[in-house]
């Protein structure tokens, strides 16, 4: 029921779902997009059916919010594949070994996909590879155009921070360096006090954990940065006293040295993460403890950086003296995290770490004609961004369904090749899932209101005819062609997750054998 509900979405000529007002004043929504549809799905009458809706809406939501796209095609798949593995069952099939062969096919699938990919190497064509990505799953042509834009700039491991306008369009602007949410410790170190900014240049760094306390201390530590030949000092530390403040102001004032200080981001292991961040960036040394460390600080222990900035609210680094062992490592660190995590929030702090260390970040401002509109737009660029990101750092494959009918005809012509059996369980779950990765295609025709079966033997001819191609149909104008030869692509990230979540969705559906209920407690009655 939630798939049906939800594959009209499907394809570039989508059709629209309505959902019905909660009451007789608000008219119903008109909505095309697969995730949003489900959100709006509380419950379905029965209730054991209702744990295979909620199952499926959930999966779903974790397709929208970590891929941005591909939902309905997710579902579609799913939906199909369960289909197929029922059919199965019924025929006396184990559920368990179905599982295993599907599990067996999507290895197999994934491989493949990713065999699949192209990244051009042109940077016109991946503009275009961009644009024309955008174009089917935006329709908000601004704000397309401005991600495309940004994204092509950053590439995939840039930092894309999406915040409110309070103009009505689409703005970014672009900020070199690193850049952390965290304030200037005082404003007494203000360059330019009309715009309260305090900017230096040619700074050495020291980056201390914990609070710079004593004046005594403070200033004996600027006496050995002066000694080592330093005339500007970027001070990260956790936090600073009115004495030490005091000696800090009254040492700039003497002209001797310009300072800034600024406070570590985060609290405690956050903190950790972002100091060694910054170590990692400017070549200094994290110093642990109060202002004592800072008093018999080394050479070794000083970065250095071409300039910073700071602000009541923010302050940021550029071009610091980066090791470039220890970068590369990092870098390496905080993607495998991303891989292995689950947690979207993770995520997104994740990436906003790979941006700083990678050295690419833009703010995206987002504005709308009413607050709901501004929300909505917001959402869509997060969603966007994050999609083309995905593209931009594993490439594409062929859109439309065409690659997943690619390996769904490879994958059909391997089991017939090793001879499985009608009682190998194993090998007719792959082919379960095989079947199922020809529903989008088919979907997408339906759609446009052609005969899916009709199309799908069509691909099927062509591919015969030239295994090389990338076959599929073009729903715009109504042909089978070369999906690549005409600009349809897809995520190819974006496309193995959905066959990932799906299969494991169908799956766990075909071995679920009961379903337990609680009890609803009796209302309580007066006496």
């Amino acid at each position: 029921m939630i798939a049906e509900a939800v594959k009209p979405t499907l394809g570039p000529l989508p059709r629209f779902v309505g959902i019905a007002g909660m009451s007789r004043d608000r008219p119903p929504e008109l909505l095309d997009d697969a995730a949003t549809i489900a959100r709006r799905i509380i419950q379905i009458a029965d209730p054991t059916a209702d744990v295979g809706a909620m199952m499926m809406r959930h999966a779903l939501w974790r397709m929208h919010e970590t891929c941005g796209d591909g939902s309905a095609t997710m579902a579609t798949i799913a939906q199909a594949l369960v289909q197929e593995a029922t059919k199965a069952i019924a025929a006396g099939a184990h559920p368990a070994l179905l599982r295993k062969g599907i599990e067996l096919g999507l290895a197999r699938a994934s491989e493949a996909l990713r065999a699949g990919a192209f990244r051009p190497t042109d940077g016109r064509r991946s503009h275009e590879r961009l644009a024309t990505l955008a174009k089917s799953a935006c329709h908000d042509a601004e704000l397309r155009d401005v991600l495309v834009e940004v994204v092509g700039i950053l590439g995939p491991d840039g930092a894309i921070h999406v915040v409110s306008n309070h103009a009505r369009c689409v703005d970014r602007e672009y900020i070199e360096g690193a850049m952390w949410d965290s304030p200037w410790l005082t404003t007494g170190f203000a360059t330019d006090a009309a715009q309260s900014v305090a900017r230096i240049s040619d700074a050495a760094v020291i980056l201390l954990d914990g609070k710079l306390d004593s004046a005594v201390n403070a200033l004996e530590g600027l006496k050995r940065l002066y000694g080592f030949g330093h005339r500007s000092v970027l001070i990260v530390a956790g936090d600073l006293s009115d004495e030490a403040k005091a000696a800090l102001i009254q040492a700039k004032l003497s002209g001797a040295m310009s300072i800034l200080p600024v406070k570590a981001p985060g609290f405690g292991a956050t903190r950790a993460v972002a100091l060694q961040d910054l170590a990692v960036l400017t070549g200094a040394r994290v110093l642990f403890g109060d202002s004592a460390a800072f008093a018999q600080v080394a050479p070794e222990d000083v970065g250095s950086v071409r300039r910073a900035w700071a602000t009541a609210r923010q302050f940021g680094i550029i071009g610091g003296k980066r090791d470039p062992v220890a970068l590369r490592s990092s870098i390496a660190s905080v993607r495998r995290k991303i891989d292995e995590t689950a947690n979207l929030e993770e995520i997104a702090e994740l990436r906003m770490r790979l941006g700083r260390l990678c050295g690419g970040l833009a703010i995206v401002r987002v504005g709308g004609a009413t607050n709901k509109i501004q929300e909505s737009r917001r959402d869509e660029a997060v969603r966007l961004s994050r999609m083309l990101q995905m593209a931009v750092g594993r490439g594409y494959v062929a859109g439309g369904g065409a690659a997943l009918f690619k390996v769904a005809q490879s994958l059909l012509s391997d089991l017939s090749r090793s001879g499985d059996r009608a009682h190998d369980d194993v090998a007719f779950g792959a082919r379960c899932l095989a079947r199922a990765l020809e529903a989008p295609l088919m979907t997408i025709a339906a759609n446009a209101g052609f005969d899916p079966a009709e199309v799908a033997g069509q691909v099927r001819a062509a591919l015969r005819a030239d295994p090389r191609a990338c076959y599929g149909f073009d729903a715009r104008s109504g042909r089978v062609g070369d999906m690549l030869a005409a600009g349809i692509v897809d995520s190819a990230e974006v496309i193995e997750r959905a066959v990932r979540v799906a299969g494991s969705l169908a799956a766990t559906a075909i071995t679920t054998d009961a379903v337990v209920h609680h009890r609803k407690p009796a209302l309580a009655t007066n006496p």
